[in-house]
């Protein structure tokens, strides 16, 4: 490739960036947010988890709408920008309200800011992931950018991760300096504190952390990222648009292979603090989520390494495989066994890395495909469908998480006493719910058709279309 043609890094850091607090949104919900609205709220489980799911069943209306605005859009700023300052002070407004509630907390409350959560995500979120599509045209230069953004990804989970983290092991009496060692002694020699933290601190830091941090991020990436109009001006209706779509066999290969990614780990990850606090006994959890960050991160560099020398769809199965493992592994763990938990823990979050951005690589390759058999350029739509699924996905691998343990006589209150059957029925889901999801997967991942010589193909025909 000629290398006029790549992306300058710091195009690619300034886009990423972004990514950092959209990435601290979705660790303490995807962690937090239920055990808090459980525990500290009192709303019963069966409740938030049915509530969750009508949340985000918006998600299904709104997404493909501004998917089909977002490609629709013409702007001297760009067609994706405009939505990304919109969506921002909402998502702002949105966050705050949720996770630092007032003492009196209805389930009206949480169900209208949910959803307004839910639509600032949106706003963001989709045209945020066809801009990183439209970047660059390139097979390998969209690997670089989706795993820049990933890389800054990893970088807002892990500060997610520290919050509850500093929170968990400072206390009173306690200086700085010394909350400053314990951390570093959680994290690097795996030492574990009996926490102090409340849940509705660690709730409120983040929150506050986020609300400052999206904005910042926001307007370095408005400032120095550009976004490209498409030469080709064809537009194509919504219905039609998705009447294309659904003849795209790879499409719905890809998007099916991410719905069953994510309904796996978000199954999981409705669980994970059950398990880490309540099976293995590990009290400072944000010390092993922090661990689990820092791995993601360090093996970003291996994954993109990986998928240029096999192929993002190869890689991408070695993910699943490492993932599926160490979940089952899991299920042989017992109270107290802190190093096994630890080690798996950190071989997870190192597989982490390559889950996160090589499906969104390959998505990006197929909206080429469409544009081929189109004449349209529509990443956002097809982001917009990429969101639907994956919001569609999570919320009922969330509910049906929730409500698995709940009918299981879960007591997710922390101290409380859980029956020989709650404790097994939450070890059985947490390891082993997964696997029912990524072995389809890996499946249709290992017999995935889109290689990089014939994307390679793909563009010069494209480009011939547009010259």
């Amino acid at each position: 490739m000629d290398k006029t043609q790549q992306v300058q890094r710091n195009t690619i850091l300034a886009y990423g960036g972004l990514a950092t607090p959209l990435a601290m949104i979705g660790y303490p919900i995807a962690i937090w947010l239920i055990p808090f609205y459980s525990e500290v709220v009192g709303i019963p489980l069966y409740i938030i988890a049915n509530l969750l799911l009508i949340a985000r069943f918006t998600d299904v209306i709104t997404d493909p709408i501004l998917g089909q605005l977002g490609d629709s859009t013409r702007t001297r700023i760009g067609r994706r920008k405009p939505w990304i300052i919109l969506g921002v002070p909402l998502m702002m407004l949105a966050i705050y309200k949720l996770f630092i509630p007032g003492t009196e907390v209805s389930i009206a409350y949480f169900v209208v800011w949910m959803m307004l959560m839910y639509l600032g995500s949106t706003i963001i979120n989709i045209p945020y992931g066809a801009w990183g599509a439209e970047i660059s045209p390139d097979y390998h230069q969209r690997s670089r950018v989706v795993g820049g953004r990933e890389g800054w990804t990893l970088i807002g989970l892990l500060i997610s991760a520290l919050i509850p983290l500093a929170i968990e092991v400072s206390g009173q009496g306690i200086s700085f300096s010394d909350s400053i060692k314990r951390m570093l002694a959680a994290i690097f020699v795996f030492q574990d504190f009996s926490t102090s933290g409340k849940m509705s601190d660690i709730l409120a830091s983040m929150g506050l952390g986020i609300v400052i941090l999206l904005p910042i991020f926001a307007a370095w990436a408005l400032w120095k990222v550009p976004d490209p109009m498409p030469k080709v001006e064809k537009k194509i209706p919504l219905i039609e648009g998705l009447k294309y779509a659904a003849e795209n066999p790879l499409l719905i290969r890809i998007l099916l292979i991410i719905f069953l990614v994510i309904a796996g780990e978000s199954f999981r990850n409705t669980l994970s603090l059950w398990f880490v606090r309540d099976v293995v006994g590990i009290e400072t959890v944000g010390a092993s989520y922090a661990r689990y960050f820092i791995a993601g991160l360090i093996g970003i560099p291996f994954w993109l390494w990986l998928g240029k020398t096999l192929g993002k769809h190869k890689a991408f199965c070695i993910t699943l495989v490492g993932t599926g493992t160490v979940s089952f592994l899991c299920f042989f763990l017992e109270r107290g066994d802190f190093n096994e938990f630890h080690i798996l823990f950190l071989l997870k979050g190192f597989c982490f890395g390559g889950l996160q951005f090589l499906p969104a690589s390959m998505l990006a390759d197929v909206v080429d495909l469409d544009s081929l058999k189109t004449g349209g350029r529509r990443a956002g739509t097809f982001f917009a469908l990429n969101g639907m699924i994956a919001k569609v996905s999570a919320m009922i691998a969330v509910w049906a998480a929730a409500i698995l343990v709940a009918f299981a006589g879960w007591e997710g209150k922390l101290g409380s006493e859980n029956s020989e059957s709650a404790m097994l029925a939450l070890r059985v889901y947490y390891c082993l719910g997964c696997a029912a999801f990524f072995l389809p997967a890996l499946f249709l991942t290992w017999f995935y058709p889109l290689t990089k010589e014939k994307h390679k193909e793909l563009r010069d025909e494209l480009e011939s279309q547009s010259n």
